[in-house]
């Protein structure tokens, strides 16, 4: 994207950021068109989903009902 204009979303404001405003923290990015950085926060949470569905998800699951059950991570792996 070196030479053109790129879009961040900011996740605190909920607000799409050119790069020459992006703070160094709470953003996704960067994005080709403003519009693509409007969408990045739905984009992410259907990918999480899907991943969360997904058999690689799996070992993340395990260990997250060890600590709900008051395992450490130390004591799970």
């Amino acid at each position: 994207m070196s030479g053109s204009q790129s879009y961040w979303y900011n996740l605190t404001t909920q607000s799409v950021l050119r790069a020459d405003e992006r703070p160094s923290e709470d953003t996704l990015g960067p994005f080709a068109t403003a519009a693509e950085a409007e969408e990045s926060p739905a984009v992410l949470l259907e990918h999480a989903r899907a991943w969360l569905e997904s058999e690689e998800s799996e070992p993340f699951r395990e260990m997250a009902e060890a600590e709900a059950e008051g395992e450490t991570p130390a004591d799970y792996l």
